[in-house]
């Protein structure tokens, strides 16, 4: 069965042909049942818990050593595995994050020779994030998504977005260097246990929730980091900021329809994706994706 939607509802914005910014859009890789029992239904987009993730770095305890550059408190004053513990914890616990791919620049506006570059065109994250080529990949107009979360969440949250760096940081330091996995014990002992996360966190969220490395370069995420005390799901509406939906080789043609009918109206442009010998191709032939 043809899936069909409405050209009078279809918006101005295309997201395959003659795209050229490739700062426009983020893509977020999901399976077909967190698409249409959560995503579409209730049009939203859940922050995840930050210890959740797949990556050891953020899902595992961080290890602290000490730095003092005022009084050079003897390391035996502290338990570093006990502060270890609570310092991670304090970190991460509270931490929620939702994550995206992008396009790879530049692009020349030609399908054909950009398809590479585009977010939606990953592989490994079909296989890893979108129950192995049988999902969706959601299409999201940045700015427009941008607007709805900082509008919902700025207000009552601590929130920080941006392009992850990648980078491959080997475990050996200069001991007398302040860096994100020192505890300032000057500062600790100034500000206390209560003020001190929130001093590390300033001084180094960036090396903490935005640097990974280099092997997950290819993803070229951006993410939203929100900290958040709530015990309850953090979700933001994503309003009409969902332009997008790229089909999977093995998306079966049931859940194609109900994604079709959660965006009916919506102008939401629909693409299969599928592989061609060694290269991926856009569906064309299914004239049912306007």
């Amino acid at each position: 069965m043809a899936i069909t939607i409405s050209r009078s509802a279809a918006k101005d914005e295309n997201v395959i042909i003659n795209v050229t910014d490739h700062n426009k859009y983020l893509y977020h890789y999901t399976s077909a049942a967190t698409a249409i029992n959560c995503i579409l239904k209730f049009r939203t987009l859940r922050l995840g818990e930050y210890r959740r993730t797949n990556d050891p770095k953020e899902s595992k305890q961080w290890l602290f050593d000490f730095v003092s550059f005022e009084r050079k408190t003897d390391r035996i004053d502290y338990d570093r595995n006990a502060m270890s513990a609570w310092l991670s914890d304090e970190l991460k616990r509270d931490t929620r994050l939702v994550c995206f791919s992008r396009d790879t620049g530049p692009l020349t506006g030609n399908h054909l020779a950009d398809i590479f570059n585009r977010g939606f065109c990953k592989p490994r994250m079909w296989a890893q994030y979108a129950a192995n080529h049988t999902g969706v990949c959601l299409v999201f107009n940045r700015e427009s998504l941008e607007k709805e979360i900082t509008t919902q969440l700025d207000a009552h949250t601590p929130l920080l977005g941006g392009a992850v760096q990648y980078k491959d940081c080997g475990i050996a330091r200069d001991l007398f260097e302040e860096v994100l996995f020192s505890i300032n014990t000057d500062d600790l002992e100034r500000y206390g246990r209560e003020r001190y996360p929130s001093i590390h966190l300033r001084k180094h969220y960036r090396e903490l929730f935005f640097e990974k490395m280099s092997d997950w370069k290819a993803e070229n995420e951006f993410r939203w980091v929100a900290f958040s005390k709530t015990t309850e799901p953090l979700d933001v509406k994503y309003g009409s900021a969902l332009v997008g939906m790229i089909f999977g080789e093995d998306t079966s043609e049931e859940n194609k329809r109900e994604m079709s009918l959660l965006t009916s109206g919506a102008g939401v442009e629909m693409r299969g994706l599928k592989w061609k010998n060694h290269s991926p191709w856009y569906d064309f032939e299914r004239q049912g994706y306007r």
